[in-house]
């Protein structure tokens, strides 16, 4: 007997352009097999001004190599995004809740439109905040598991 997992849902990516918006998450990936080998990675996630067809603000993230190093690319978006490079040590929990511009661009792959953040740029004249509903992942981990339980009172780990 066949055991099916689908996608579910449908995905609305993220209008192509610039949009206002703001940091809302830094999510810790942990060491990641790249092309380049292991590597750290973080995720930035942002919330722009807009919003889904449900009201809730669209959000957006982007894979970055955890380095400062003036080639990687965490360092050139900082550096636009603040227009002058960032310290050597940056705690980057302290983007969270600063307002910025992202470029989108679309990207076509296996029949789907996925939305990349291409470049981070300072805040254009509408500050956006981040949404009082939204939950960062690491918050989002616990919250789950603590109230998922299946039909055994057992955490449901997903």
């Amino acid at each position: 007997m066949p055991i099916v997992a689908s996608r579910g849902g449908t995905y609305t990516p993220v209008s192509e352009g610039s949009h206002d918006a703001v940091f809302c998450d830094v999510e810790d990936l942990g060491v990641v097999e790249t092309q380049y080998g292991k590597k750290h990675q973080i995720r930035l996630v942002w919330q722009i001004a807009d919003k889904m067809e449900d009201g809730r603000p669209f959000t957006i993230g982007r894979r970055y190599g955890l380095s400062l190093h003036e080639k990687a690319a965490l360092f050139k978006d900082l550096k636009s995004y603040a227009k002058k490079a960032p310290p050597q040590n940056l705690d980057l929990e302290t983007l969270i809740g600063k307002p910025c511009t992202i470029l989108v661009v679309h990207v076509e792959r296996d029949g789907s439109t996925y939305a990349n953040v291409q470049a981070v740029l300072p805040a254009g004249a509408k500050k956006v905040t981040v949404d009082k509903a939204f939950v960062r992942k690491i918050n989002r981990n616990a919250a789950t598991t603590a109230t998922e339980l299946d039909h055994d009172g057992n955490p449901v780990p997903f």
